[in-house]
């Protein structure tokens, strides 16, 4: 009698109950929403300091090399520049074009 009173004391200490693992289970989800947000607002927040990064095609250099001789010519892609606008940055402009938009529409008086 004593061993399987030990047995279910041992089981319910091991595997804990329930809502305990589902509190741990809130408690880890809420953990990674908190660092993905942050990192989204992280990255905002980069892309509005620095809006532009390397192109892709020329890797910022603007400028390919001919095969043959010293000859250069414009990267089509950036067009010489050497610079794109971020994916955070185009969300960031989009939000205020529309935005900008929504508070004309409704400063004019809307339609009548």
């Amino acid at each position: 009698m004593s061993s399987t009173l030990a047995t279910s004391t041992l089981t319910a200490a091991t595997h804990g109950s329930a809502l305990a693992a589902t509190a741990h289970g809130i408690a880890q989800a809420a953990t990674v929403a908190l660092i993905v947000t942050v990192s989204i607002a992280f990255y905002l927040f980069t892309c509005l300091v620095w809006p532009f990064g390397k192109c892709c095609r020329c890797k910022g250099a603007g400028k390919f090399k001919s095969p043959f001789g010293n000859a250069y010519r414009h990267c089509g892609k950036c067009e010489g520049s050497g610079l794109r606008v971020r994916v955070g940055r185009k969300v960031i402009n989009y939000y205020r074009r529309t935005r900008a938009g929504a508070d004309n529409a409704t400063s004019k008086g809307g339609r009548k």
